[in-house]
């Protein structure tokens, strides 16, 4: 769900809430840990994304080579 088609969902508040929070806990942070944390969370999700994408790409590949029979069945 993306969030221009969600106006009133609990999901979209939690985000808000999420945002919210993270950055008051950065601004108390001191200067010196701000940066490296951030920069840290930021290749985390890359490094999140790149592997889901990878995981996704042999799923399908598997698909492809074994594609899935539908069997009929009979009820006596």
């Amino acid at each position: 769900m993306k969030n221009s088609e969600c106006s009133d969902c609990l999901m979209k508040d939690l985000q808000k809430l999420h945002r919210l929070l993270e950055r008051k806990v950065v601004e108390k942070m001191p200067e010196e840990a701000r940066e490296p944390l951030l920069e840290a969370k930021k290749q985390m999700r890359l490094a999140l994304r790149g592997f889901l994408k990878q995981a996704l790409r042999e799923a399908e590949a598997c698909i492809e080579k074994h594609p899935v029979k539908s069997r009929g069945i009979k009820l006596e």
